[in-house]
């Protein structure tokens, strides 16, 4: 399979839960086991410096840049995809990020998450493999998972997860090929949800484990970072 893989962070939300743009939430307000596995402190003279500047943004673009260091299928960018509004203070905050791959943006109108797959396939044109930047515990291996069924498996739709407990897709996380462009135009033009846009049938699903449950966990409130 020689079809490359675009990384795209998604940074466009609002944040109306949370009060404040999470991208920019300092990793230090993440609980202390967290701070103290993370493999960025290896490179780091000062533990506490370090984790009073980096932030959820940096989070998931050193997570991708760990996969583009993998692999040689993986697009060598990094795309960014957020309202137009946010480019320009975004551009300016990952300049002082250390050791990331070089990004570029995707910009959207704000229309929602369906927009910005729509304006990231348009860009792309190739499979397209997303993180969230509310999401600091996803992990490499939990990514990789989703890649490599893809690789093995490439005629699906999507590659995801989904919480054997509730039947519960994750529709953020996950691995999109181009043919999922033309469902979410349907989900964004009829107004449905977008994990109803696309049939059961052409999703692989990979069941939760339990380090999965708590590595997907996503941050919409404050109380959210305590889980």
């Amino acid at each position: 399979m020689n079809e490359k893989l675009a990384l795209v962070v998604l940074a466009g939300g609002k944040s109306l839960r949370m009060g404040q743009d999470k991208a920019t939430m300092k990793l230090s307000c993440l609980p202390q086991w967290y701070l103290t596995s993370h493999d960025y402190l290896v490179f780091s003279q000062d533990n506490e410096q370090i984790f009073s500047h980096l932030d959820f943004l940096w989070q998931s673009l050193w997570t991708f840049t760990k996969l583009i260091k993998k692999y040689t299928f993986i697009d060598t960018t990094i795309y960014i995809s957020c309202r137009k509004e946010q480019k320009e203070f975004f551009a300016e905050h990952i300049l002082h990020y250390p050791d990331i791959a070089s990004c570029t943006f995707i910009l959207d109108d704000g229309n929602g998450v369906c927009d910005a797959f729509i304006t990231s396939f348009e860009q792309l044109d190739k499979a397209i493999l997303c993180l969230p930047c509310d999401t600091p515990f996803v992990q490499v291996e939990d990514l990789e998972q989703l890649i490599f069924a893809w690789q093995k498996n490439p005629q699906y739709y999507q590659y995801t997860f989904v919480d054997p407990k509730n039947d519960r897709r994750e529709t953020l996380i996950s691995l999109y090929t181009t043919n999922a462009k033309n469902a979410f135009r349907y989900a964004m033009e009829n107004k449905i949800r977008m994990q109803n846009s696309i049939a059961s049938s052409f999703i692989y699903q990979i069941p939760f484990t339990s380090t999965l449950r708590k590595n997907l966990h996503n941050i919409n409130r404050i109380e959210d970072l305590l889980a």
